[in-house]
């Protein structure tokens, strides 16, 4: 409760005790409205309420993280700590989407006052007749303005927009389900509960990164081919001061990027929402001076609808969970196994990686005292009817072989090492020397890409072949290898990884 009430505090003083900030100095992209009071408190509010935003989004993250640290833990004390962080969370939520709510309404009034202003005084084009309906597309002044292929390429773009509006709004709509999932999963009690989420959530999750691809190659070529034809249309027609403000606003929409990088799920999303609305006001202008009144009316409402794309939304940090129990080796005067607490089933886990200590394989199961009193102790019944007893759980191969070595001192013959890699068994020990390694090609590794390796195969040499191929070994089983190489690929699929297995060479007989 005390964790509650301390972040409640946070979240509520990031929203309310910022009106200090009132007088503070703010961006006039207009000259002409610099000393309009309503429009300077309007940019200084805005600028308040993405300071509370940004400061109630990283509450959220720290949140997060701490769900996410208590959900490896399944104590009592944890599950309090969870239901408590859970409410506090859904609060944060709650005032972050109340401040969005009004941060809408101040930007819709912001651009209803710059625009106001500048399609009163900008004028016509000389002998243009007012067009009551239609595009700009379809006026023929504008069309004979260009080149005519230029012109082609810009209605070709046009009608690349409404791709790139469909990738832009399904991706928002996926990230909010994983959002939702992402809260759930951490709150999971068992392993297949917790998989059959992040299943549904892999899903999206890939759906979402090839939405991001498509959007910024899509947007990239429209934004690039209509910026210039409007850019060349304002320098035919001599109209330095709308080249002046829609370089201004280009300018201002880069900053305002950089500026929310910590708070950006995705970089094409932001570059979509922001340059946007520049070509909905490139658009606008072009409208005004070709007296285009219903064409302004149909930009305006279209530069509203985009506003309301919130990209200024955190990457979810999603790690897979793992439900594997590690437990040293322990040997007591009693054995804590007996006909009324019988030696439990091996769990095969479908996610993580465990190694326990194979004991032996017998025909018929086997009285406790053989044992020598070690726990735990855990059953697996084979395919062929026999019994395999393992015994503890461990972390790394290296713990494990500590362990074997301590078993050969309690007098066991042969304990072997198996290894369980979602849910895939070796025998490590059987296996003798063969391993594995990677082989990686393609390119440079990216941090993220090392940071995998460094995170996954914590015991391997990561070695640079040449310019764009590297290595990464040694495996001590298939298994383990797999699921670096399909890590390493989820990460940046632009590498190609391949699985190699080494053998020693055998040796010459002697004459």
């Amino acid at each position: 409760m005390i964790l509650r009430h301390k972040l409640l505090a946070v979240a509520l003083l990031s929203v309310v005790s910022l009106s200090a900030w009132a007088q503070q100095d703010v961006t006039v992209r207009i000259p002409e409205l610099e000393n309009n009071t309503e429009y300077l408190d309007l940019l200084r509010s805005d600028v308040r309420m993405r300071q509370q935003s940004d400061s109630l989004m990283s509450v959220i993250r720290d949140i997060r993280s701490d769900l996410a640290r208590n959900a490896e833990e399944r104590d009592s004390l944890a599950q309090l700590r969870t239901d408590s962080l859970s409410v506090v969370l859904a609060d944060t939520e709650s005032a972050i989407y109340n401040i969005r709510g009004q941060m809408m309404k101040l930007v819709d009034r912001i651009n209803a006052i710059e625009q106001e202003h500048l399609l009163a005084s900008m004028g016509n084009i000389r002998g243009v007749a007012e067009q009551a309906s239609g595009s700009i597309f379809t006026n023929a002044y504008f069309r004979k303005s260009i080149d005519p292929d230029d012109y082609k390429a810009l209605a070709a773009a046009n009608v690349a927009e409404s791709k790139a509006a469909e990738y832009a709004r399904t991706y928002v709509a996926n990230y909010d389900k994983i959002k939702q999932m992402y809260d759930k999963y951490v709150l999971a009690r068992t392993e297949a509960e917790a998989e059959e989420i992040y299943a549904q959530m892999a899903t999206l999750m890939d759906e979402n990164n090839q939405l991001e691809r498509n959007l910024e190659q899509t947007w990239m070529e429209i934004y690039d081919q209509k910026s210039y034809v409007y850019a060349y249309f304002f320098e035919k027609e001599e109209r330095d001061d709308i080249l002046d403000l829609t370089e201004s606003m280009m300018m201002e929409a880069r900053e305002e990027k950089l500026a929310s990088i910590d708070n950006l799920a995705s970089e094409p999303l932001a570059d979509y929402r922001l340059q946007k609305h520049v070509i909905l006001n490139y658009e606008t202008y072009v409208a005004k001076l070709l007296n285009n009144t219903s064409a302004i009316d149909s930009l305006s409402n279209a530069s509203r609808a985009v506003r309301q794309i919130d990209y200024r939304i955190p990457a979810l940090d999603i790690e897979r969970r793992s439900f594997v129990d590690y437990s040293a080796i322990e040997f007591t005067q009693r054995s804590p196994y007996n006909s009324q607490n019988p030696i439990p089933e091996c769990i095969v886990y479908e996610y993580g990686t465990i190694y326990r200590i194979l004991l032996g394989t017998f025909k018929y199961k086997q009285q406790v005292s053989i044992f020598r009193n070690a726990s735990p102790l855990c059953i697996e019944t084979l395919e062929d009817g026999r019994f395999s007893y393992y015994a503890g759980g461990f972390r790394s191969r290296t713990e494990a072989e500590k362990a074997v070595e301590v078993m050969k001192k309690k007098g066991f013959r042969n304990p072997q090492i198996v290894e369980w890699c979602d849910g895939i068994k070796t025998n490590l020990s059987e296996a003798g020397e063969v391993s594995y390694r990677l082989m990686i090609s393609g390119g440079a590794l990216t941090s993220e890409v090392r940071e995998v390796i460094e995170t996954m195969a914590v015991d391997c040499q990561l070695s640079r072949l040449a310019e764009d191929s590297f290595s990464v070994g040694m495996f001590a089983s298939r298994a383990m290898a797999d699921r670096v190489a399909q890590a390493i690929t989820k990460s940046d699929s632009a590498l190609t990884v391949e699985v190699e297995e080494l053998r020693p060479e055998a040796e010459e007989e002697e004459e």
